[in-house]
């Protein structure tokens, strides 16, 4: 990799945990860290009382120098696995978040079949000072969980009780809201489980 030596991370585990714990106000909405893996890719977990949060590391990428996902689930999730059988059904027990903002907002199914990786507050984030200056240094990782740390901040408890195994009515509305995504965008036919098989 021909990086400057400054900016080389030897310890993914330890700069993902470092940037959880200065930008995501873990304490404030109940986060602990309950897990770390090294396979198959460093991995830190976080648990509340109403869902759980994966930091994924990513590696290197030339565009964007070392790169990191952010995935929530419900507290049943395994934190190794993308799958999981789920009351005798295979289901996708981590989710990105954005079609869950467009659901949030009130957003129609055809609407954010249009926009499906994208929504309104992580655009803005995308157009700040702070983002563009981000990008522009190639630390995907601090950019990335800033923009959820933007995503946090503006809808709050909301977004965490989406994923709250408590509310089984809201889980139920967001199950038919991706079902009825996937209908319109069309799902890819050799993938399975099926796209829409959340849990």
């Amino acid at each position: 990799m021909n990086i400057p030596d400054a900016e080389i991370i030897n310890d993914p585990l330890k700069e993902m945990s470092n940037l959880a714990n200065k930008y995501l106000n873990l304490v404030q909405w109940g986060f602990v860290e309950t897990n770390r893996l090294q396979l198959p890719s460093p991995t830190v977990v976080y648990n509340s009382e109403w869902c759980k949060v994966k930091l994924l590391w990513g590696g290197w990428d030339y565009s964007t120098g070392y790169s990191m996902e952010i995935f929530y689930g419900r507290l049943h999730a395994i934190d190794d696995a993308v799958t999981m059988d789920w009351k005798g059904q295979e289901c996708y027990c981590w989710h990105r978040i954005e079609p869950a903002l467009h659901f949030l907002d009130g957003t129609s199914p055809r609407d954010s079949a249009k926009m499906f990786y994208r929504s309104k507050i992580m655009h803005q984030f995308r157009l700040s000072d702070t983002g563009k200056k981000l990008a522009k240094m190639r630390r995907q990782p601090e950019w990335n969980i800033r923009r959820h740390a933007a995503v946090w901040g503006h809808y709050k408890q909301e977004l965490f009780e989406l994923f709250d195994q408590r509310n089984s009515e809201l889980w139920s509305r967001y199950q038919t809201f991706i079902k009825d995504v996937y209908k319109i965008m069309g799902m890819i036919p050799h993938i399975k489980p099926p796209e829409d098989q959340i849990c």
